[in-house]
Formats: C-alpha cells, structure tokens, sequence
C-alpha cells in the first residue's frame, strides 16, 4: 500500500511538473510573437480583411483578396505543407503590399516526410508573411533581407515566419450537437484547414466548429481592430461544458497524457495617425530593459510598483464601434452626452483597451517583480477597489503559471463587470494616498480619462489645485527620504484629453507623463 501510495503521488508530482512545464512553454510561445503582432498593428494605418459581404462604395481598399491576391498566393505557395489561410493584413505606410497573418498548422505536428497529421496535440500556428523586420523595427530592404534570412522562408522580398504555434483544436462535445448529429471522423489538420473560412461577416470571422482552429477575430467598422475572442457564438441554450470555453486559447498535451490551455487575450488597434504623444520627463523612445509595454504604459522597469487604474463609469465609452447592432442594448458612456443605451455592437470599449493591454503586461512581467493593483472610483461604488492580494503590501508575480498572475488577471477582468453607471466617478486621491503608505512601492503608473470629480478636501476641482496636488505629493516623497525610505515615481497617463495637472504631478515626483489619443 505504501509503494502503491508512492507511486501514486509520484505520477502526481510528474503530471504537476509535466502541466508546469507546458504553461512555461506556452506563455513563453506567445510573448515576442504577439509583441510583435501588437507593434505592427499599432504601427499601420488600417488593417485588411475579406468579408463575406459585397464590398461597400468606398471600402474597396480595405478589402484583402482583391487588391493582394497575388501576395497572398505567394504567402500560401511558401508555406508548403504548413498552408497559410489568411486571416488579416496590416497596411503600413513604409510598404507596397501588407504584412499579411494567417492560419496555418504547427510545425509540431508535420512529420518528417512532410505529411500533416492529424494527432499530436499542438494543433495550428499563427504565421506571419511580409517584409522582414530589422533590429530596430524598421523594414528590411530585399538585399538585406536575401543576405540575413537564417532558417526563415524567404521569397522575392517577403518572409513567412512563426508568431504563435499550438493554437487549439476545437474539441467535438456530443452534448452540443442535436441529437441527429455526432461528431464527425477526425481528418488530417491541413485538411480541416483547408476548408475552414477566416472570412468576416460583419465585425467577426464565422464561430469555429469541431477540429478547427480555436481561434477567432473581431474587427470595428473602421477596420482598424484585431480583438481576438471566443471561438463559438455564445448560446445560453448550450450545456455547461460548452460554455467553459471564453476565449481563443493555445493548448498542448504533456507526456502524461494532460492538456494544458492557455486563454489568448490580444487587442490592437491600427493607430498610426494617433500615436502616443509624450509629455514631461519622457524618453520619446520608449526604450529601456524592462518590459516595454503598449499604449497606456511604457518602458516598467521598477521591481515594486503599483498601477492605479480609473474605474469611472467614463471609462466605458467606445472606442471602436462594429457597425452591427444585437438584440440587446448596451450602455455606454459619451463625453458629449453622457450614458446612453444602444444596440449597437461596440467591439472596443476604453476600459477593454486598458484591460487588454494590462493582461499583456502582468503576463509578461519578470518573475521577480512584485506589483499592487487598484482602481479608483467614487466611495462606494464598484470600481473604488483593490486588488485584495496586495491591499497591504505587494505580490510577487511568480513564475508564468502561478496562482497570483491569474488572480491579478482576475481582477483587472473584473473592471468592466455591471453596468456603467454603477462603477463610479473619478476620485483618486484615497487610492494614491494608500500607495505611499507602502514602504517597499517605489514606482506608480496612474492613468485617467478625465478630471477629478472632487479635490483632496472634497471642495470643487479647479486649476488653482494643480499644484497644490503636485506639490503635496512632492512634500510626502520628502519625508519619505527623511525617513530613510525610497521616493515614488508617479508615471502617468491622461486617455484621451490634455492634463496639466497629471503632468505637473509627475513632473514633481521625478515621474514621466504621457497623452494618449485615439483610445
């Protein structure tokens, strides 16, 4: 009994190792792939697609097959016995053709005479088929790229590279079918991927079905969105089963006969005629050791900082609306007009935009680096809240897999939950004030996208209370110095309106500030 009880939990320990081991090598499969993914987005003008739809009066340039077949065929001719079924372009200033993204299946599962299986658990791989890129991010001409082209596939000034491999394969759950149906005969995966459409009908490609890719893309009517989401179309008459899955997802199978699922959050919005405009003490280059960031946050290179977000109901205004319109209506909030309900099909809102971007980061960070979360809002209501992990003090991050990266995921996720009239209004000033308390906190990145409801004493805000926040902040890192303790840098970042007051606090703190538009 006691060897059977050894060998028992030694197969445990093996397959929590083994399941270790495999979410490591996924998180690790996605971060410089989608990094590069998420800067050539934001760097392009629009990005192109094919819809399903005739093409509309004044779209035919965003339209993909039609202007690009040639490069297209050229992409899917280079990928071989991979295949390439592409999903979407992006159209960059610096380029004749696009940097066309696709479909195509893992090199895991290509056996060595060149034969696609259709077994092996590593499923469909992300490619990537355009200009190669140079070190520093600028496109490589067709003589440097012939002469540096290593073991990528190269072609008449065009590469064909891995961004992501082992995306998914959409499992059959006989409880999802009607009863006249089963699930069908397993096919070999370049076969399944040959006859699987990525076109758009209105804002997504079509809901993904069984041993297809789990994979599937929403885009706004300005075609200027890539937003990965859930592979089916959500259906509350389906089983519990069916809805364990919420978004596009890598997955892998161990040695141990375990899978592994890893849930692929990405957004990106084409922004290259709204670039982040920089304000005081920033370094326009963004450039540094540390994580480099998106939009909102740049170049963290603090082991022990804190962000505090806005929560206020305004930060559920839409930045990218799909064009569409549902069954439901949805309230938004409006600078002009302030909440208003509508059926419209919003596929960005500002506050996705900051949550995208802050799953990215906490995915991403060093394993060493110790981080609190909180939102602000008014008293009372939802979004005036922490991150209960580190209310007190801060949490280390951990390596890829660990409990406290997902909880922190959790509850920046939880942001955007009820409805926007409930989240509150945009008082920071508790929130900051907590944040200096913290001894081991020697870096804030704050951001808002509007002005504070109230000052500190709770009386009207107007401009003679800039520098009074500015200086009484300056004032608490002075005796913070006294004390022998670190000062705070103050990072940060006004959404979508100039803010002299956050650039007069960061300047005062030693921090960077930082405008963006666009979002």
């Amino acid at each position: 009994m006691i060897l059977g009880a050894s060998a028992t939990a030694l197969r445990s320990t093996q397959t929590i190792i083994s399941e270790s081991q495999e979410r490591a090598t996924l998180r690790q499969n996605t971060t410089n792939g989608m990094k590069l993914m998420r800067s050539e987005i934001e760097r392009s003008m629009n990005v192109l697609i094919t819809r399903t739809e005739a093409i509309q009066p004044g779209e035919e340039d965003k339209d993909l097959m039609s202007n690009h077949a040639t490069v297209v065929n050229q992409c899917k001719e280079m990928a071989g016995v991979q295949g390439f079924n592409p999903l979407f372009a992006v159209n960059m200033v610096e380029l004749n053709e696009p940097v066309i993204y696709g479909i195509g299946v893992s090199r895991n599962v290509i056996s060595a005479d060149g034969i696609s299986l259709s077994t092996g658990g590593r499923g469909y791989a992300l490619l990537r088929c355009g200009a190669p890129l140079n070190m520093d991010g600028t496109y490589a001409d067709s003589e440097d790229a012939a002469a540096n082209n290593g073991a990528e596939q190269y072609q008449s000034g065009i590469f064909i590279s891995h961004i992501l491999d082992d995306i998914g394969i959409i499992q059959c759950n006989a409880n999802d079918l009607p009863d006249t149906e089963t699930c069908p005969d397993p096919k070999p995966l370049k076969e399944v991927l040959e006859g699987t459409s990525f076109a758009f009908s209105g804002d997504k490609t079509p809901a993904r079905t069984a041993q297809q890719p789990a994979l599937r893309i929403q885009t706004d009517q300005n075609t200027k969105l890539i937003k990965f989401i859930d592979p089916y179309e959500l259906d509350d008459t389906k089983s519990a089963g069916y809805k364990k899955i919420s978004a596009s997802y890598l997955e892998t199978s161990s040695g141990v006969k375990t899978q592994t699922r890893q849930n692929l959050y990405f957004a990106a919005f084409a922004r290259a005629d709204k670039r982040v405009r920089f304000g005081y003490n920033s370094a326009e280059s963004a450039e540094g050791q540390g994580y480099p960031g998106g939009a909102f946050f740049q170049n963290i290179t603090s082991e022990n900082l804190r962000f505090i977000l806005d929560g206020s109901g305004s930060m559920s205004a839409c930045v990218a609306w799909s064009g569409e319109y549902g069954n439901t209506r949805r309230r938004f909030y409006d600078p002009q007009k302030g909440y208003f309900r509508t059926s419209q099909i919003c596929s960005y809102t500002r506050m996705e935009a900051l949550q995208n971007e802050m799953i990215d980061i906490i995915q991403n960070l060093p394993d060493a680096t110790r981080i609190g979360l909180a939102a602000f809002s008014s008293d009372g209501y939802r979004n005036n809240t922490t991150w209960e992990q580190s209310r007190t003090h801060l949490v280390e991050l951990g390596p890829v897999n660990s409990e406290e990266r997902q909880s922190a995921i959790e509850f920046v996720l939880s942001l955007s939950n009820s409805d926007p009239r409930y989240w509150g209004g945009t008082m920071p000033w508790n929130t900051l004030n907590k944040a200096f308390e913290d001894d081991s906190t020697d870096t804030i990145y704050f951001l808002s996208d509007g002005k504070p409801n109230y000052d500190p004493s709770r009386s009207s805000w107007n401009s003679s209370d800039y520098e009074d926040v500015a200086d009484y902040y300056a004032g608490l890192n002075a005796s913070r110095i006294s004390n022998q303790k670190e000062s705070i840098k103050i990072n940060s970042t006004s959404v979508g309106l100039d803010s002299e007051w956050m650039q007069l606090l960061s300047s005062r703190t030693s921090g960077e500030y930082i405008k963006v538009d666009g979002l």
